[in-house]
């Protein structure tokens, strides 16, 4: 399995937005992800598979690191090892930024997205009670020193 990645553009946005309704809590809006594009302080990519988009990721940058926004993989490939590409590419893409550290949030009861971010090096070192839906919790997960 080949998957390549690209940044964000326009004729993504709907598979975008697709996976990421299926994927995420509170999928952000076309409009957000429209956003996105081309804007200097942002990295937004989509991986590729035969030139279907089956996964993507966006992180803002913040002085020298990534506050990442949203990843998501298309459901139909879940289980399949794009994660691992999907995380990998974030890393590199972060680096060659000069980013120092990344961090997001999790949803304390994901532990299959959990256990690839400790894989990656992600570590937990916060948590904000009842961040999804005033409910469950966010662990705040930091890569320090952006190395695979």
């Amino acid at each position: 399995m080949k998957i390549t990645f690209d940044d964000f553009r326009q004729e993504y946005i709907d598979k975008i937005y697709e996976i990421e309704k299926d994927s995420i809590d509170v999928a952000w809006t076309k409009e957000q992800l429209i956003g996105l594009i081309g804007n200097p302080d942002v990295v937004a990519r989509v991986g590729l598979l035969d030139g279907e988009v089956v996964c993507s990721y966006s992180f803002n940058i913040i002085i020298d690191e990534g506050d990442v926004n949203n990843l998501s993989v298309d459901k139909s490939w879940r289980g399949k090892g794009i994660g691992n590409l999907l995380i990998e590419d974030m890393i590199l893409s972060a680096k060659s930024k000069n980013l120092q550290n990344i961090t997001l949030e999790v949803n304390e009861n994901n532990v299959v997205a959990i256990n690839l971010y400790n894989k990656y090096g992600f570590k937990v070192e916060g948590k904000r009670p009842k961040f999804y839906h005033g409910k469950d919790a966010a662990l705040v997960m930091w890569k320090r020193n952006c190395k695979i």
